[in-house]
């Protein structure tokens, strides 16, 4: 293949197929202890995939349903922060929601830590994710699912439907 083939076919491939991504966000229980619990956030948009782990507590998952409530209710902009920054080792997620119109198309702002052990400190990633008013507010009432005392437990924001 020559250079103006790599190109024309560089230049044909699509990157934002969305059949092969969604952008979504999936919260998971993975561990637990008496006062406090671990969650895997995986996201995914069309140019990345990624997860962290991170410790947290039920106040911190009321936190996150709390400024959601918040941005439903009006708020142009929300934080939302789990774990520190500046902890290597330690798990970091943020959400910053942000409204894209008035016909209530969402831009979520994730920002995590990956941590991966084999450097010493922290990797970081930053991506935005479309979303609707209406599956943010399902994925706000779904957080009690991850308080639930039950490791496994899950929760999508945009999941992915297939059709039977």
């Amino acid at each position: 293949m020559d250079s103006i083939e790599t190109e024309r076919a560089w230049h044909n491939y699509n990157f934002y197929d969305r059949d092969v991504l969604i952008d979504n966000i999936t919260i998971e229980r993975i561990w637990q202890d008496n006062d406090f619990f671990e969650i895997k956030v995986m996201g995914s948009s069309d140019v990345i995939t990624a997860h962290t782990r991170t410790y947290t507590t039920d106040e911190g998952i009321d936190g996150l349903a709390s400024i959601i409530e918040g941005f439903i209710n009006g708020l142009t902009e929300c934080l939302w922060e789990n774990g520190s920054k500046n902890t290597p080792g330690m798990g970091y997620v943020s959400f910053e929601f942000i409204r894209k119109d008035e016909l209530g198309h969402i831009q979520l702002k994730v920002y995590m830590g990956l941590f991966d052990g084999r450097i010493n400190g922290n990797n970081y990633c930053c991506f935005i994710l479309e979303t609707e008013l209406g599956l943010l507010e399902s994925f706000s009432k779904n957080l009690e699912i991850i308080k639930k005392r039950q490791i496994g437990n899950k929760i999508t924001l945009n999941p992915v439907v297939t059709e039977a």
